[in-house]
């Protein structure tokens, strides 16, 4: 683990503490707040989709519903910003077997963690150095990353235990480990993964000092305008990667019962031909 590099991170407070969790950072709290207010819109404008309805008034209900869809998508769409922002600021320096969950709400963590122990199991790597902070500058002090990942850890039967020399730090064992049949609809490749195939379509998010394993040539990697809404990867969106990966060889394998079947038939044909025509 980079420990140098994990007591530089975030945005200096007053005195020498550092602010982890970028609560003083700008452009973070911007994401965060724009995030806040359109739940507010949201929230208000399902309370009058609610009043409209009882009222008899299907039509504006309808599209007072629809209205608050847009506001919790816009909503989503901020905080996605922020975990992006913030999790590649405090992640520039960091290896390959160490993760800084720091200023992610719980669901961001999961879902990124769950990528990078994937990630981590797929290369084989011992363990991982899960960094979630003791807790000190959360609401009331109290933690909430460390019993999250140590729950994660326990639902997918995965060792967890924490450093000796720093209570803000969960290592998670991966050698023998294997991918929990329930973790199938992560996408592999989301920024939690921190590879080269998510930074083949990211080139502007990898990190300082990223080291892909092979050469990518990423502006040729880029997809067309087009196509950009089917290749692009989203970090925190649930695809069911591995569905898909089923489904192709599910279509391969009835495409080739389909060419077998063909011959099948053409040589019956042939033999009845050679029967009727002796």
């Amino acid at each position: 683990m980079a420990s140098a590099g994990v007591a530089s991170r975030g945005p200096m407070l007053n005195g020498n503490e550092r602010d982890y969790n970028h609560v003083s950072d700008k452009e973070y709290v911007k994401f965060r707040n724009l995030a806040e207010e359109a739940y507010s819109k949201r929230q208000k404008l399902s309370a009058l989709s609610q009043q409209a309805y009882q009222k008899g008034d299907k039509k504006s209900a309808s599209e007072l519903s629809r209205k608050a869809k847009e506001q919790l998508s816009i909503a989503e769409g901020y905080n996605e910003k922020a975990a992006t922002y913030v999790f590649l600021e405090n992640n520039k320096d960091s290896d390959d077997d160490d993760i800084d969950l720091h200023g992610l709400y719980i669901k961001e963590a999961e879902y990124i963690l769950k990528q990078r122990i994937i990630s981590g199991i797929s290369k084989n790597q011992p363990k991982l150095d899960c960094i979630v902070g003791k807790g000190l500058h959360s609401k009331d002090g109290v933690a909430k990353l460390k019993p999250a990942v140590e729950e994660l850890c326990r639902k997918a039967n995965l060792k967890c235990w924490i450093d000796e020399k720093n209570a803000g730090v969960l290592h998670i064992g991966l050698k023998n480990a294997s991918i929990p049949q329930s973790w199938y609809d992560i996408n592999p490749h989301g920024i939690g993964a921190m590879d080269d195939n998510y930074f083949a379509y990211h080139p502007n998010e990898i990190p300082q000092g990223h080291q892909p394993s092979h050469q990518y040539n990423y502006a040729q990697s880029q997809p067309q305008p087009q196509q950009q809404a089917n290749t692009n990867i989203q970090p925190y969106h649930q695809q069911n990667y591995h569905q898909q990966q089923q489904q192709q060889q599910q279509q391969q394998h009835n495409n080739n019962n389909n060419e077998e079947m063909a011959l099948a038939l053409c040589s019956v044909a042939a033999a009845l031909f050679k029967c009727f025509y002796r």
